[in-house]
Parts: structure tokens; sequence; C-alpha cells
């Protein structure tokens, strides 16, 4: 790993056993610091997709605050996460415009060079229509990504399902989700520039 990407792609590392203690211990890792750290061994590698692989905040940006609908309301009504509208047209076109970040690049990179199954697993709403699959592949050079929706319910179930070792994410949700899971969790640095400024 390069020293550029050792100095750019610093990621948080929660070390912690237990859900809802008091206050976890954090650390700041690299990606070649946590490679080291894996098994021999192939493992099953879980990732968040909004703001830990994507930065995704283009789409959402646009589907919070737009006022294009009837008398300069927002075109998804008053709580767009909720409308079927939005996610088709956030899973079917806007990520159009979500850009994939160097530190989930490195990250899936490192994964895939070990032989470990990389699964993503995001708290979206599933939609009729999706490109999401296309701009994983495309942007983190996966062939056939594998991609869960959960529709906002809980990740620990899927995690678990999904038999995942080691688990990214850019909330305080997804890393207790994996704690709950069993699975080890990693945080990934949320950008500035994102608009999601809760649970973290």
């Amino acid at each position: 790993m390069t020293r550029y990407i050792r100095a750019v792609f610093v990621l948080v590392f929660f070390v912690t056993a237990t859900a809802c203690s008091s206050r976890p211990t954090v650390r700041y890792v690299t990606v070649s610091e946590i490679k080291a750290s894996l098994p021999a061994i192939p493992v099953v590698a879980g990732f968040d997709i909004d703001d830990t692989v994507l930065f995704s905040s283009p789409g959402f940006y646009y589907g919070m605050t737009n006022q294009d609908g009837p008398d300069g309301k927002n075109k998804y009504g008053p709580n767009p996460l909720t409308s079927k509208i939005f996610w088709n047209d956030m899973n079917g076109q806007f990520d159009n415009f979500s850009l994939p970040k160097e530190s989930g690049k490195a990250l899936v990179a490192m994964h895939a060079t070990r032989g470990d199954k990389i699964v993503f697993i995001t708290a979206r709403d599933s939609s009729q229509v999706s490109i999401l699959p296309k701009i994983i592949a495309q942007g983190l050079r996966l062939s056939n990504p594998v991609i869960v929706f959960t529709c906002n319910a809980p990740k620990k179930d899927f995690i678990s399902a999904n038999h995942v070792v080691i688990y990214y994410g850019d909330a305080d949700s997804d890393m207790d989700q994996a704690i709950k899971a069993s699975a080890r969790p990693v945080r990934v640095k949320r950008s500035a520039l994102s608009t999601n400024k809760t649970s973290y």
C-alpha cells in the first residue's frame, strides 16, 4: 500500500466485544493493517454502500430538497425516504451521479485479491429498476456484485445469514448491527461533504 493510500484512506476500527458498552475503544488503521489482521483463509467481507463505498449524496440531496412537485413542494412527499418513487429514481437513475470512494476501492480490492467473498448489505429500499449493480461493478471493479437490500430493516440478520466475518460501514448503526451479528466492525470515515450528518 503506498504512502498516499496510507495517508488519505484512513479508517476507524472499533475494537469492542459487546454492543451498548459505555465507550468503545477507537483506533485508526490502514488497509494494509486490516489485511495483515485477517485469517489466512478466505472470509466473507460485508460492506454498507452509501458513504462507505459510494459517495451518493448528490441523489439523496435532490431527493430530500427538491421543490419540483405541485405548488413547489417536494415531488416525493414530506418523507422521501419512504417513497417508492424516490427509491425507483435513486436506484434507477441518480446513482449515475454516485462516485466510488477511493477508500472503498482500496478495501474491496484488498479483499478481492485475498479471494474473499464480498457482499454489499444496504438499508436502501429495493426498486423495480436498479443500476446499482452496474455502478458497483464498474466503480469497484467487481463482476456480478452481490447486493442485499434490507429495506430499512436492521442489518443484523442479513449479516448473520451471509456469514459475514468483517463488516464495513460509516454509521453507528452499522457498527452496532455488525457487533450484534458477531462480525468484526470496521468504520469507514464519512466524507465531510456528505449530506448525511446523523448517526456518526
